[in-house]
Order: structure tokens, then sequence, then C-alpha cells
């Protein structure tokens, strides 16, 4: 089983034929412009990663903080619908969960978001030494709480170390291996907030998936370039990805000589026309 842990988040998203001008009204009747369609989704990263494995056929587990509103059932109900397992989540009393409104225009394909991020607390290595973690063949974080995630991402390492897959990793450490074959529990993190903060998991994680914004705060200037640098930055071993929009994506294993890093490079698809950039 995966465990994805991270944000989840109900979207109100609303479909219009443009994007709304300022102080305009849109309706379903209106002339200039019209809603055609609005749903309430869940979303957010990692519950979003969650429903992507389901999709794909994998045995997942959503885990993060959720508050006991008036959208709990809501997000529930979706999550069992798709067999996202989640018996695990914190239920915060008396919080209040995120939320986002999201406008499509249908023009353009374009997708903007408005967020309210709520007051839950993020989820503490308390929490997950409260999981049995050796049922999980995999674990995801999303890389958003630079507060605790170090410490829990040394928990699993430290479960690694005295529960060797095949072999011990000091054992494995000259081989070209990549660390997550190596590892009893393969663990990857997505950093892609606009924070040097962040930096700090990098050395933490077996996968790396590195954003554009935080890659470019690095000093990237591409994805290839993103990829050569990110490399220095995490352990021997590593698989850096790096995702840059219409260019696509860069990934390497990162090497103790940053000379024998190898970057490939994957061509991003550009359709003839965008349908839905939100992925609903």
């Amino acid at each position: 089983m995966i465990l994805v842990a991270g944000h989840c988040c109900p979207d109100d998203v609303y479909h219009v034929v443009k994007y709304p001008d300022e102080d305009s009204t849109v309706g379903s009747r209106t002339e200039h412009n019209r809603c055609t369609k609005q749903s309430w989704e869940r979303g957010g990263n990692a519950s979003n990663n969650a429903t992507v494995l389901s999709c794909l056929g994998a045995s997942v587990e959503y885990f993060g903080t959720l508050a006991d509103d008036n959208l709990l059932q809501f997000l529930q109900a979706d999550m069992d619908s798709l067999g996202i397992k989640r018996e695990n989540c914190p239920i915060i009393q008396c919080g209040t969960g995120p939320i986002s409104v999201v406008i499509c225009s249908e023009e353009t394909g374009s997708r903007t978001i408005v967020h309210a991020k709520g007051n839950l607390p993020e989820l503490t290595v308390d929490d997950l030494e409260k999981l049995d973690i050796s049922k999980y063949s995999w674990i995801h974080f999303e890389g958003r709480n630079e507060a605790s995630l170090p410490a829990m991402l040394t928990r699993i390492k430290e479960y690694n170390s005295t529960h060797s897959k095949t072999e011990s990793l000091q054992q494995c450490a000259n081989d070209l291996k990549p660390n997550y074959q190596k590892a009893k529990i393969p663990v990857s993190i997505e950093v892609e907030k606009h924070r040097e903060s962040l930096a700090v998991l990098l050395p933490l994680a077996d996968v790396v998936l590195v954003g554009k914004d935080f890659a470019m705060l690095q000093g990237a200037k591409d994805c290839i370039e993103a990829a050569k640098i990110i490399s220095t930055k995490v352990e021997p071993g590593t698989v850096v990805v790096c995702p840059w929009g219409d260019q696509g994506a860069s990934y390497c294993i990162a090497r103790s000589n940053p000379a024998d890093v190898d970057v490939k490079k994957q061509d991003a698809y550009v359709p003839d026309k965008i349908i839905d950039s939100l992925g609903i």
C-alpha cells in the first residue's frame, strides 16, 4: 500500500466562457459571459496524488489533517468512492478546513485559484508514530511543513536502516542503483513552493520532485539546470525529477561526483487545444 501525506481541500469550481472582468457579474444567462458549469471537487496536492494512484489501480491511503466541519463528509465520501483509505487521518474538532474557489476559462483553458488555508495544524511526528509503517510499500510527502517533516522523514530512515530490503544501504553505497530500490520503504517528496526553508527536506528522501518555483529560487533557469543544481543538494542515489511546464521535465540520479550525473529530458506534450487544465 502507498501512503500519501499532505493537503486535502474542497474545490468550488466554476467554468465560465471567459475570465470575468473586474466588478462584473457572471450568471448562467448573462449576455457577454456565462457560467456553464459548477461543481464541488476534492483537491489538494496529496489528495490529488492519492486519486491518480487509485485510478491507476494502486492500493493507496491518504494521510492528513481534516476539519470536523460541514465538508468533512463530502471529502470522506469522495475518497471512499475511489477506494482511498483515510482512517488514520487526524480529525480536528472545531477546526476550519482549507477551501479553494477555482475559475476555469473555456476561452483560454486557464484556471485561476483563490485559496483560503483555514486553521488546521500540520501533521506531526507523533501522528506518524501512531501508524504501522511496516504495511506501506512507499510513502510520499507533500513538502509543505518544514517544521515537522524532517523528524518524520528521519523516523522512516531509521526504520529502513534496521529493516533492510535485501542488503544494507552501506553495502550498496557504491553501486549504481537508485536509493528507492534499496530501501524497505522508499520515500518521495514534492518540493514546489517558493520557500528556501524547504531545502532542508531535499537530503531526506529517495525521490525528490522539484517544482519550477522552488528550482528557480535555487538559481535554475530551465529544467536541465534545475536537475543539475538539485542533484548537488540530495544524497547520492536520489532520483531527481524537475517538471517545467511546456518545457517538459528533466530527471537524473544524483552521484557523489556531480560530473557523473546524466540529466535526461522529456519534452512536454502540447495539445492542439487546452480542454481542462484543472484535471477534473
